[in-house]
């Protein structure tokens, strides 16, 4: 720096105000996303809701299997015409049951700190395989508290597949669907027992 006439203090402050500046427009792009994910979920509710549902859940049109806790504030959990159809009654049971798991956790909320995480940590290595780790134990977490109500753990694993088999699309972080990323993770718990014993 001093055979080059460069000032040390001056690069170190632009360096801070830089980071800053790129961490701001990290929170500022999470932000817009949060926002625009609440008005699909709150246009999803106005537009494509058809009744009530079983346990109190919401009815939403479309041929897919989508089992979501919906929401932030007042969250719901929506079932899609195509859930009703694909589904028997045990699983749909589950299904519903680990849905209302996630609002009653309140998942929503670590979903949406996690989504601000990520953001600042945006250039971070390991950062998108740390959110995806955290997804995982809160859908794990669900499937225990469906397990712990008595629902059959066969039948909470076969609506885990019809659901990430014919879901209609991505989840937001104010949408948790049923058939979430890491759905092999999951299945191996179930499917070994792991997960009921836990629930017990």
């Amino acid at each position: 720096a001093a055979h080059l006439g460069l000032d040390g203090h001056v690069i170190g402050d632009a360096a801070v105000v830089g980071a800053g500046f790129v961490v701001a427009g990290s929170l500022l792009s999470v932000g817009v996303g949060l926002i625009k994910a609440a008005r699909a979920v709150r246009r999803l509710l106005l537009h494509a809701t058809v009744g009530e549902g079983p346990q109190q859940s919401v009815i939403v049109g479309g041929p897919g299997v989508l089992l979501a806790a919906a929401g932030l504030a007042r969250p719901k959990v929506l079932v899609s015409a195509g859930a009703l159809a694909a589904l028997d009654d045990e699983e749909l049971a589950a299904g519903l049951e680990h849905e209302r798991g996630h609002i009653v956790r309140r998942h929503r909320f670590v979903l949406v700190l996690a989504e601000i995480c990520r953001g600042v940590a945006r250039f971070l290595p390991g950062t998108r395989a740390a959110v995806d780790n955290l997804v995982l134990h809160l859908e794990r977490d669900a499937d225990l508290w469906a397990l712990a109500r008595c629902h059959d753990r066969l039948a909470l694993a076969s609506a885990i597949c019809k659901a990430a088999t014919l879901r209609p699309g991505a989840s937001s972080p104010l949408m948790a669907t049923l058939g979430e990323r890491s759905v092999r993770a999951r299945l191996d718990q179930l499917m070994d027992g792991t997960a009921g014993e836990s629930a017990a």
